[in-house]
């Protein structure tokens, strides 16, 4: 099974260049699109460049085939929800509300996270550690009264199950 803790140090050896480093360089070159797009007087055309990438960022889907109690996940949610306050800080700069977006539910959140696992006790582990961290961050950008009910949402992407193989009975 694999069973033990792994240290963020190791995990981020993974997860950064997988997930973060290709958002970032994609990130990279919207800014260097945006920066050409204002210089010409383009503004309208630049804030949709950044929506489109928020809305790319929103969007992308994180999988661990072995999840455990979601650690690999975890950490992409939080790098993940970094790299998109600089996104939102980036469309407040080009005159959008960050709050008109957060009210219309785009958002990077637990709903991109998928992780399977054969541990039937750690799958609503590693799916309550993925809440419990989107709730940290909430309480850290928004505060308490921004947090929507229901505080928790059944998105059922944490499954029982093996990575790589299907069959009937055991």
């Amino acid at each position: 099974l694999g069973a033990h803790y792994t240290p963020r140090a190791y995990v981020e050896r993974l997860v950064i260049p997988t997930i973060i480093e290709p958002l970032r360089a994609d990130w990279a070159a919207v800014g260097a699109q945006v920066l050409d797009l204002r210089h010409e007087g383009r503004d309208a055309e630049a804030l949709q460049a950044v929506k489109d990438f928020h809305h790319k960022l929103c969007t992308t889907r994180v999988l661990d085939p072995a999840c455990g109690s979601g650690n690999f996940l975890y950490v992409s949610l939080e790098l993940m929800k970094k790299l998109e306050g600089e996104v939102l800080e980036a469309l407040e700069g080009l005159g959008e509300d960050q709050t008109r977006l957060l009210m219309e539910g785009e958002t990077v959140g637990p709903r991109q996270f998928y992780g399977l696992e054969l541990n039937k006790r750690a799958v609503p582990i590693a799916d309550l550690v993925l809440w419990i961290g989107f709730l940290k961050w909430q309480l850290r950008t928004v505060g308490l009264g921004q947090i929507g009910e229901p505080v928790l949402h059944a998105y059922g992407t944490i499954k029982h199950q093996d990575a790589i193989l299907a069959y009937d009975r055991e």
